[in-house]
């Protein structure tokens, strides 16, 4: 056919050339070539069109799936999961069954659920019908819709959730009001009800009303947050800010307030942290309760080092509203956590000033932690609140302010609250002194340096108690030097008025033990008598293991006389002073380690190792002894 034109060659840019005309009616003026020209073209760009429509259709979904999972993971992401509205119209949420907006399946408003008043839409038990309801329906059915329009507002702010529900249900039943964007953020603020709203609520609110075809504005969106700062819900929050932000919405004082509370609600302290630093960039003012409420909650989670990091901003801010009730949390908590740096701080901002009069507990545990960290100044100044007030100091007071003396390396002081305690009429016991024990068995010079500080107290008619020598006596001992340890023993008479103690004694034995000085022990022993000093269960204990481990012929027979001894006052050996026994009872093949074994197994003592020790040792040591006998008798 002449000047016909095939499909094959037919091209887009044929259809460039004829514009509009190629796709619509043909003109009658074109010629019959012409007009069968652009038949064809329209044919071709129709095929072509249900060629990509149909690719359209049956293009698969983007793999990445960005869910509430990925908002949990992300939660400071700015991608939503859904958006209300794309392009001007609402679009289906994720994993719905439909794409058809909710107008189209219910076109009431929700608070038509009102209709029955015995139960919310939520299943919870609403207020029924009462005479003051009564009354508040006829008022409100005659005064001007303005009027119930600003009592909805008073109500909604306040969180009145079934107040709302009968004013809105007047507005829409009784006044005939068209459902609008008032009423909609009015019952999306009534949600802010901590025992009504809720964040699905919230949800289902805001697709109702894009579905109702009416568009959230600045201060529905703004409403949506102060309730998600009561009920948290981080990807809904996430997604009203995305809308806020595509809007090219202001993020108001009180809503950026509200998005902090939320995510600290939410347990989301460090993107709550984050947006904090972000209003301070922005110069937007942050009210004073904001920075408190992260203050308790940084304490509450034990990360003080925020708490002085806020604390510090807000005193370089000049922040003057600063409560005392905050203050005497945070220095009861970091004094109750051993932190050190807040405590001290709050301490000499609100404590030394006299703003602050904590209590004795507060004291006790400040007075610990200046203990843990040396610092003997602190220690000292809780020392002195603590000693004006009416109750006594006890000795674990004392206690922690020796420590704090020794943590620093001040061992002077340390040993002066020793007879501190003393003209206190606390008198330091054994228990009171291990923390300087410890402290002078670390080299071998601070013993006789301590012995030196005790002998100028004396001097200066300050009263030592036995306690402090008997340290340094422990701490020679500890170090093996015995000699040092005698000649303290020597010099205590004239040091302590008190004298020597059991603990004396008993220190010494066990540094005769250590050395095998029996004699050394014996003279001791009778030293005691003489003073009659009493001995206790530890003093026969170190005594037995002084004679069992010497050389001599009758140290056995004396190792096991105190044993009787030590039996007849009700007293029992310590577990390894049995087993030493027993080893050397079975070493010197004496038969009375039987009798011990007997002893023993008669008590109930958990021994079955050394008794099978014994028994092996025992005939091992019989089959040798008959093995010489039978050569000497060849």
């Amino acid at each position: 056919m002449s000047g016909a034109i095939s499909e094959e060659s037919t091209s887009w840019a044929s259809v460039r050339f004829f514009g509009g005309n190629a796709l619509g009616n043909t003109s009658p003026d074109l010629g019959k070539d012409a007009q069968m020209h652009l038949q064809v073209v329209k044919d071709n760009s129709l095929v072509v069109q249900n060629v990509l429509q149909h690719r359209i259709d049956f293009m698969p979904p983007s793999s990445q799936v960005i869910d509430a999972l990925w908002h949990c993971l992300c939660p400071s992401s700015t991608v939503s999961v859904k958006s209300w509205f794309q392009f001007g119209r609402p679009i289906a949420r994720v994993g719905s069954k439909t794409a058809l907006p909710i107008s189209v399946h219910r076109r009431t408003l929700h608070c038509a659920a009102l209709r029955q008043r015995g139960t919310s839409r939520h299943g919870y038990k609403t207020a029924t019908t009462n005479d003051g309801d009564n009354k508040d329906g006829e008022v409100l059915s005659t005064i001007s819709k303005s009027a119930v329009y600003e009592e909805l507002r008073k109500a909604s702010t306040k969180g009145n959730f079934e107040r709302v529900q009968r004013i809105v249900q007047i507005l829409v039943e009784v006044r005939g009001e068209a459902p609008n964007s008032r009423i909609y953020t009015a019952l999306i603020l009534a949600n802010t009800s901590a025992h009504h709203g809720t964040a699905a609520g919230l949800d289902e609110l805001l697709e109702e009303m894009v579905g109702e075809g009416f568009m959230p504005d600045s201060a529905t969106y703004h409403a949506a947050l102060k309730v998600l700062a009561v009920h948290p819900n981080h990807v809904l929050r996430n997604e009203i800010l995305d809308e806020l932000r595509s809007r090219w919405f202001t993020l108001s004082t009180e809503g950026w307030h509200d998005v902090v509370v939320g995510c600290i609600r939410d347990r989301q302290i460090e993107v709550a942290l984050d947006k904090l630093d972000q209003m301070h960039k922005l110069g937007v003012p942050v009210h004073s309760w904001l920075h408190d409420l992260f203050v308790y909650t940084f304490c509450e989670t034990g990360d003080f080092d925020e708490v002085l990091r806020i604390m510090h901003y807000r005193v370089a801010s000049d922040e003057l509203d600063l409560s005392a009730t905050l203050w005497y949390y945070i220095l009861d908590t970091a004094s109750r956590a051993y932190h050190y740096e807040t405590t001290l701080w709050v301490w000499r901002k609100r404590v030394e000033t006299g703003y602050l009069h904590p209590a004795s507990g507060i004291c006790i545990n400040v007075l610990n932690t200046a203990a843990r960290y040396g610092d003997f100044r602190l220690a000292s100044d809780v020392f002195r609140i603590l000693g004006n007030r009416t109750n006594s100091l006890q000795a674990y007071h004392y206690e922690a302010l020796l420590e704090s003396y020794l943590a620093a390396d001040n061992l002077r002081p340390a040993i002066s609250v020793l007879t501190l305690m003393t003209t206190s009429n606390v008198a330091p016991t054994e228990a009171t002194t291990r923390s300087l024990y410890l402290y002078l068995r670390a080299s071998a010079k601070l013993p006789a340096q301590a012995l030196i500080m005790l002998r100028d107290l004396r001097k200066a008619s300050k009263p030592v108690p036995t306690v402090a020598i008997n340290a340094i006596i422990e701490a020679s001992i500890h170090l093996n030097d015995l000699t040092s340890a005698i000649e303290t023993y020597k010099v205590l008479h004239t040091i302590c008025e008190s004298g020597p103690t059991t603990a004396t004694f008993n220190a010494i034995f066990r540094g005769c033990s250590k050395a095998g000085r029996k004699d050394l022990a014996m003279f001791m022993a009778s030293e005691m008598l003489a003073l009659k000093v009493q001995p206790d269960a530890l003093t026969y204990d170190r005594l037995v293991l002084v004679c069992i481990g010497g050389s001599g012929l009758n140290d056995l027979d004396d190792g096991w006389r105190y044993f009787e001894e030590m039996k007849g006052k009700g007293w029992w050996p310590r577990r390894g002073t049995l087993i030493a026994m027993a080893r050397r009872y079975c070493e010197k093949g004496d038969e009375r380690v039987w009798e011990l074994m007997e002893e023993v197994e008669r008590r109930g003592m958990d021994v079955v190792g050394i008794q099978r020790w014994v028994g092996e040792n025992w005939k091992r040591k019989e089959e040798t002894t008959k093995r010489r006998w039978t050569k000497i008798v060849r």
